[in-house]
């Protein structure tokens, strides 16, 4: 009887994760927004830099956006294994990995 309510419940987790692994389009949405505040917060901060300056930065990330988009869409692969997806872009400077389980992204870098 344990070992039936184990392999159902098993059964169960195995369905939810099936059925909440996030597509690409779902990713590549999440990493635009993370891609875009990363960048107003490290580009367009610092002591050194008017607030005017500051907010025309992050002004112009924010109308970037679809550009993001497009390298994000362009520079990343997917590895679907039903359960989860495994995402890497590959950026001029760095390579992401991220992991995609029950409907979140877990950034690793």
């Amino acid at each position: 009887m344990k070992l039936q309510a184990i392999l159902i419940g098993a059964a169960v987790v195995v369905g939810v994760m099936a059925i909440t692994n996030p597509s690409k389009e779902r990713y590549v949405t999440y990493a635009t927004e993370q891609f875009a505040e990363t960048g107003k917060t490290s580009i367009c901060a610092g002591d050194n830099i008017p607030i005017a300056a500051q907010q025309s930065c992050k002004f112009v990330i924010s109308q970037g956006k679809g550009v993001i988009k497009s390298i994000v869409e362009n520079s990343t692969k997917q590895q679907n294994f039903v359960l989860f997806s495994l995402y890497e872009t590959d950026l001029p400077n760095q390579k992401i990995t991220t992991i995609a389980a029950f409907g979140n992204f877990f950034m690793l870098k």
